[in-house]
C-alpha cells in the first residue's frame, strides 16, 4: 500500500517561514500519537529553507554530554545549524535543557522538535523549556479532515473510495493517520476493500456479502476477499463497556442516523471479529438495504438465545419473517415465544412489536388496545400498531396515534438496542430503531391525505422528499419496500 503525504500545507508553510528567519528560534511540532508529527518534520526537511541548514539529528534518549558531542561533531558549518529531535517528550529534562543551551548559545541554531500533545502528553513536558521561549513557534498537527482522509484512501487503493467508506474510517479513527494505518494494515482492513459500483468499499463477510462484480485492490476481474472466520458469536451485553472506536462509531452512525456510514462501519467491525458488538445495527441495515436473506443469515450466525433475548434483534428477525419472507404468522409466533420466555420488564415490548407486525401486514388483532405500556418504546409501538390497524378505515384516528408515536420517538432510553451497554446508553437517546421516525412520518402523510387533510399533509411533506438531504426520505422508502 502506498501512503501519501496529504494536507498539512499551512503547518509546513508556517515552519518554512520560521526557517527563513535568522538567529535562534525553537520550533515545537505537537500532536496526538499517530497524527503525523514525524512525517511532517520529514516533509519540512525536504524544503529549500531546510536545505540551507546543516541538519543534526538528535536522539532524546542521549545524555546531555552525548548531545553536546553530536553538535560539536558538526563542526562549524558555512550555513546555519538545524537541530532536530523527534519524540522529544521521551527525553529527560536535563537533555532538553542542554539542547536549549546548545542552540541558544554562540551557534544561534534553529531547533525543530516534535512532542505528543493531548491526553497522552507527559506532565510536565520537558519540551516546555523550548515551548515557552520568547521566539518559540508552536505548530499543532490537527486530525485529517474527512476530505483529506478520502484523498489518503484514494492513494492507498489507487481509485475513488465511496464517501460512506471514507466517512466511516474518519469516524473510527478521528482523522488520525496512525489509527488509519493500524486499521488498514495492522488489522487487515485494507485487504477487505473491494471495488463496488460507486467506488471502493468494504466487502461483506462470507455469510452475507455482495454477490458479484467486486475486485480486490491491485487485482482485476471478480476476485473476492479471502474467507474470514465466522462472525464472532454475540455475548452479553451485546456492546460491552469499553467497546472499540470502530464499534462505538458504528453505533453513533446508526443512531445519527447515517445508515450508509453505519453499514460500512458494521462491515469493518465484522471483519475485525467484532460483528457481535454491532449485531443490532447490522441486522437492521442489511434488511433496509433489501438484503433480507443476508440479514437472516447473519442472525442465524448468532446464538438463538441472544437474538430472542435482545429486543431489537428479535424485531429484525420478525420483520424479516413477516416482510422479507412473507410469513407474518411465523413472525407473530416467534415474537410470542420470545415474550413468553422474557422477563416481565421486556415482555410488553415484545408483544407490542408483535401487534405492530400484525397490523403492518393487515392482520391486526383486538388485543392491541389492551396491551400494557410500561415504557416509552412499548407505548410507541402500541400507538404505531393502532395507527396501522386503522390507517384506511379510520384515518383520523390513525393520525392521532401516529402523532403520539412520533412524539415518543423524540427522547428517552432505548431498551431495545443494547441493554446494559455503555455505547448503547451513550447513543440511545431516541426511542425505537432509528428507521422508525421516517417510516412513521411517511405513514402520517398517507393518513392525513386519506383523512382529507391535504393542507396538513402538504406542510408535513415540505421538508420530507427526495431532494431534501437528511430528511429521512430514503429510509422511509427503504422501509416501505421492505413492508411491500
Amino acid at each position: 500500500m502506498k501512503w501519501h503525504f496529504v494536507g498539512r500545507r499551512d503547518q509546513v508553510a508556517a515552519i518554512r517561514t520560521v526557517l527563513a528567519t535568522d538567529g535562534y528560534r525553537p520550533i515545537v511540532v505537537t500532536g496526538e500519537r499517530g497524527a503525523g508529527r514525524t512525517r511532517l518534520a520529514e516533509r519540512v526537511l525536504e524544503t529549500p529553507e531546510a536545505a540551507r541548514h546543516t541538519v543534526v539529528r538528535l536522539d532524546p534518549r542521549e545524555s546531555p554530554g552525548g548531545l553536546a558531542a553530536r553538535v560539536r561533531a558538526a563542526g562549524r558549518p558555512a550555513g546555519p545549524l538545524l537541530l532536530v529531535m523527534d519524540d522529544a517528550q521521551a527525553g529527560s529534562h536535563e537533555s532538553l535543557q542542554a539542547l536549549r543551551a546548545l542552540a541558544g548559545g554562540g551557534r544561534r541554531a534553529k531547533v525543530l522538535v516534535t512532542t505528543v500533545s493531548g491526553a497522552a502528553a507527559r506532565r510536565p513536558d520537558p519540551v516546555d523549556c523550548l515551548r515557552f521561549e520568547p521566539r518559540a513557534h508552536t505548530v499543532e498537527v490537527p486530525p485529517l479532515t474527512a476530505a483529506e482522509m478520502g484523498v489518503v484512501l484514494a492513494g492507498v487503493t489507487g481509485g475513488h473510495v465511496q464517501q460512506a467508506t471514507a466517512g466511516a474510517l474518519h469516524a473510527a479513527t478521528g482523522g488520525n493517520p496512525g489509527r488509519l494505518h493500524d486499521l488498514l494494515v495492522g488489522r487487515g482492513l485494507g485487504e477487505r476493500l473491494v471495488r463496488g459500483r460507486a467506488g471502493w468499499e468494504f466487502a461483506c463477510a462470507a455469510e452475507w456479502r455482495e454477490g458479484a462484480g467486486v475486485t480486490r485492490p491491485g487485482e482485476g476481474g471478480g476476485a473476492r476477499p479471502g474467507e474470514p472466520s465466522a462472525v464472532a458469536p454475540a455475548s452479553s451485553p451485546l456492546v460491552p463497556a469499553g467497546a472499540s472506536p470502530l464499534v462505538g462509531a458504528a453505533w453513533e452512525a446508526w443512531a445519527a442516523p447515517a445508515f450508509d456510514r453505519a453499514f460500512e462501519l458494521c462491515k469493518a467491525a465484522a471483519w475485525c471479529g467484532e460483528g457481535h458488538a454491532v449485531a443490532v445495527p447490522l441486522a437492521h441495515l442489511l434488511l433496509l438495504r433489501g438484503r433480507g436473506r443476508d440479514s437472516t443469515s447473519f442472525l442465524d450466525s448468532l446464538p438463538a438465545p441472544v437474538v430472542a433475548g435482545t429486543p431489537h434483534l428479535a424485531l429484525a428477525r420478525a420483520v424479516n419473517l413477516a416482510c422479507g419472507q412473507g410469513r407474518p404468522e411465523a413472525a407473530a409466533e416467534f415474537l410470542l415465544r420470545c415474550a413468553v420466555a422474557a422477563g416481565p420488564g421486556t415482555r410488553p415490548l415484545l408483544l407490542a412489536y408483535r401487534a405492530w407486525i400484525l397490523a403492518l401486514t393487515g392482520r391486526a388483532g383486538a388485543e392491541t388496545r389492551s396491551l400494557a405500556r410500561p415504557d416509552r418504546e412499548t407505548a410507541l409501538f402500541v400507538h404505531a400498531a393502532q395507527a396501522m390497524a386503522g390507517l384506511r378505515s379510520r384515518p383520523d384516528e390513525a393520525v392521532f396515534h401516529l402523532r403520539r408515536a412520533l412524539a415518543l420517538t423524540a427522547a428517552g432510553s432505548a431498551p431495545g438496542s443494547a441493554p446494559g451497554s455503555a455505547v448503547g446508553s451513550a447513543v440511545g437517546s431516541a426511542v425505537g430503531p432509528p428507521w422508525l421516525p421516517p417510516h412513521l412520518t411517511a405513514c402520517l402523510i398517507d393518513a392525513l391525505l386519506l383523512a382529507g387533510r391535504a393542507a396538513e399533509a402538504t406542510l408535513l411533506a415540505t421538508g420530507f422528499h427526495r431532494g431534501e438531504p437528511h430528511s429521512g426520505w430514503d429510509v422511509a422508502v427503504a422501509m416501505t419496500m421492505v413492508a411491500a
